[in-house]
């Protein structure tokens, strides 16, 4: 419990101390809902929800801010996670090269994804009630953290395979905009084909709009966010205990040479 603790503060520093995120968001994300009604015309957008098949009719500048919020939550968090895990990597090979416990290190993990996506969401949700008060807040705020959450683990996961950090911006800004874009109502208002509901974001995106805009909200589209959360945290996981575990044998195996050495030349 006590090795948990300790890497749970070590992992929840390193997420602080990226000060460009926080003040992006501090700063972006309020600017951005404060002038949505300022940028997009006052004029009715009708569209097709589809995790529920119903229409919706709603005004442009609501549908725009849940689409622009989605947009800056999601980067934000992939770049937060992604940065975190890239400085934090090679300390980590480390401590479990020590002999420092895995189990700990990943749980600690877990807690700083689950405390900045908790934290981001309610950010977000308390600005939007500064322009316009959604139909079923609390399922605003679970939409939020469904994308948080996904593209958290995205950061996580890039981290782990891509070799530096320009390489991983240009991917998450890239994937981001191929994500989302075709998801927008302002974009996509009658979406078709079987694609859309495979994209990373589709489950966030359908949860955002139904609890803005519609009188129910879809529990399948929760269920489609925490699957994409549930299989990039397992390629995560699994990634980081492979690698680990091989720096720790090599570790070892440079251990008993060295002593066979020494053992050798007595």
């Amino acid at each position: 419990m006590r090795a948990y603790r300790i890497a749970a503060r070590y992992n929840l520093a390193e997420l602080a101390k990226n000060t460009l995120a926080a003040l992006l968001l501090a700063v972006l994300l309020p600017l951005w809902i404060l002038a949505a009604p300022q940028i997009f015309a006052p004029a009715s957008l009708t569209f097709r929800l589809r995790a529920t098949g119903r229409t919706l009719t709603a005004s442009t500048d609501q549908v725009g801010m849940i689409h622009g919020c989605l947009g800056i939550v999601m980067l934000l968090m992939a770049f937060l996670t992604f940065s975190a895990a890239r400085q934090s990597g090679p300390f980590d090979r480390r401590l479990t090269a020590a002999g420092y416990p895995r189990t700990p290190l990943l749980l600690a993990k877990a807690t700083s994804l689950l405390s900045a996506a908790a934290l981001v969401a309610l950010y977000t949700t308390v600005w939007t009630l500064a322009v316009w008060s959604p139909r079923h807040l609390g399922f605003l705020w679970l939409g939020l953290f469904t994308a948080s959450l996904v593209y958290g683990t995205l950061g996580l996961v890039l981290a782990l395979f891509l070799p530096g950090e320009l390489e991983g911006m240009v991917v998450i800004f890239v994937t981001s905009n191929l994500d989302l874009l075709p998801q927008s109502p302002l974009v996509n208002p009658d979406p078709h084909g079987f694609l859309g509901p495979l994209l990373p974001m589709y489950g966030s995106t359908q949860t955002c709009l139904a609890a803005g805009l519609a009188t129910t909200t879809p529990l399948r589209a929760v269920a489609a966010s925490l699957t994409w959360t549930g299989t990039l945290t397992l390629i995560a996981l699994l990634a980081f205990w492979i690698r680990t575990r091989e720096r720790h044998l090599v570790t070892l195996d440079a251990s008993l040479a060295l002593s066979r050495g020494r053992a050798s030349s007595g």
